[in-house]
């Protein structure tokens, strides 16, 4: 962390030859710099309506950079960044990402909570942006966000725990 004057301090989430991404947290207001090769790219959080509070590195793989910013108890958002600049230079996820494969790009989010009955999870591939929709009845005993005990995407399949019974739920971009 490098402390640039009182109420101003910059942290590297990521430093490899080929991207570098730094969190600038300026009294609360936080902006990232992402430098792809030489390609600079810096990010407002306020002006790019990103709700942060704490921004930090959750994965990485040779494609992604995942960053994720609590905003209140397990609730959060995600940030993806592509390593070689594409269209955009994030990707926002207001909901935040519940669980990723690194090895094949994809994560889970909650899509829509429906009352106390059901949750839709969107399983993502980041690299096309395919989406495949899993609803998820919400056992009653069970209140507490996400809603299950457990939740694990691998191998194209979406797994969801509750009271140790799993559900498996295959996955087919």
């Amino acid at each position: 962390m490098v402390t640039l004057n009182d109420s101003t301090f910059r942290y590297e989430l990521v430093n490899k030859k080929w991207i570098k991404v730094s969190i600038i947290n300026s009294a609360n207001h936080f902006s990232m710099l992402v430098n792809r090769f030489g390609v600079k790219d810096s990010i407002d959080f306020d002006k790019e309506h990103i709700t942060a509070k704490t921004p930090e590195f959750v994965w990485m793989n040779n494609e992604f950079i995942c960053i994720t910013t609590w905003w209140s108890g397990p609730f959060s958002s995600s940030l993806i960044i592509p390593v070689k600049r594409e269209k955009f230079p994030f990707i926002y996820f207001v909901k935040g990402i519940i669980a990723s494969d690194v090895k094949s790009n994809q994560v889970v989010y909650s899509e829509r909570i429906f009352g106390r009955d059901k949750v839709r999870f969107a399983v993502e591939d980041l690299a096309s942006r395919k989406v495949q929709f899993v609803d998820w009845k919400i056992p009653s005993k069970q209140n507490e966000f996400p809603y299950c005990d457990s939740l694990v995407l691998k191998n194209n399949r979406l797994n969801i725990w509750n009271s140790s019974e799993p559900s498996a739920f295959p996955i087919d971009f």
